[in-house]
């Protein structure tokens, strides 16, 4: 169908489709720490991921490639240990750092991909490249004020989810060579869910029935919005749509200030805007995706 429209007209819709992705990703993160007062948020994030998975576990019945097993296994293994340690700290941290903050501090993930690639694997980064992972570090610093402020647990959780984010976009360029991308999503979403089963049987407690209603409003926000970014990836270029994945930040502080009565503090939004140009520069070096992805 998108070939009957003209190209202007198909990134129009992909960066239509990615808005609304980025709204209902930052709806969804805001109500993690509402359902938080009411249980832990190690609970929330496996029964929001096992939510999830009720809604893509046809695609495990896909038939694998029969080549590239044993790479294959490997991979998600380790992609098992990224995603279920960035699920639960990104969990953990939402529950107790203000949104915008720790939306904003996510986005230093393709900036520590981008520091990878040029350090581990020796891939060529323009020195203009460097100058952005420089300044999005810096960035970090002053969401974090190290020295200047206590850092707490939330925050640490935050910077650890960011990095397990970051190692997965490693991964899943990886798992996306050697498996479809409808059994990756469902394994993607299946491995977060068993390690977080046992962290989530440790804390467990009796949900209530409207906590229950909120995790699935939560599960149905996040699932709607990796359908939608998808949608978008297929009706324009990633390194167009991705762009407008900044859209978070407003989004998660104008969410955090009507609900919350959260104000962003001026020194941390300072920091969100260098990461926020770091990530444009890095994506505009590399043509990759500019923008971190929800855990």
């Amino acid at each position: 169908m998108n070939s009957l429209l003209p190209a202007h007209a198909t990134v129009r819709h992909g960066i239509c489709w990615m808005i609304l992705s980025t709204a209902c990703i930052s709806c969804g993160n805001a109500v993690i720490p509402k359902v938080a007062s009411d249980l832990h948020p190690f609970q929330i994030g496996f029964l929001t991921n096992a939510a999830i998975f009720l809604l893509v576990w046809p695609a495990l019945r896909l038939p694998a490639p029969p080549q590239h097993r044993t790479r294959r296994i490997r991979l998600y293994v380790i992609a098992a240990a990224f995603g279920g340690f960035s699920n639960l700290s990104w969990f953990y941290g939402l529950a107790h750092v203000p949104l915008a903050e720790a939306t904003a501090i996510s986005f230093a993930a393709p900036i520590i991909v981008t520091a990878c690639a040029g350090l581990l694997f020796g891939e060529q980064v323009h020195p203009l490249g460097w100058a952005a992972i420089f300044a999005g570090f810096l960035g970090v610093l002053l969401i974090v004020k190290p020295g200047f402020a206590v850092v707490d647990g939330g925050t640490i959780a935050v910077l650890l989810a960011t990095v397990g984010m970051s190692g997965l976009y490693i991964l899943s360029k990886q798992i996306m060579g050697v498996d479809s991308t409808r059994r990756a999503a469902a394994m993607m979403t299946l491995s977060p869910m068993l390690v977080g089963f046992l962290p989530a049987v440790w804390v467990w407690g009796l949900p209530s029935v409207a906590t229950l209603v909120w995790i699935a409003l939560i599960a149905g926000l996040m699932y709607t919005g990796r359908v939608t970014m998808l949608l978008a990836f297929r009706a324009a270029p990633a390194s167009t749509v991705m762009q407008f994945d900044f859209a978070r930040l407003p989004f998660s502080a104008a969410i955090a200030y009507f609900a919350f009565g959260e104000i962003p503090d001026a020194v941390a939004m300072a920091g969100a805007g260098l990461i926020i140009a770091s990530c444009l520069v890095v994506g505009y070096r590399s043509g990759a995706r500019p923008a971190a992805l929800d855990p």
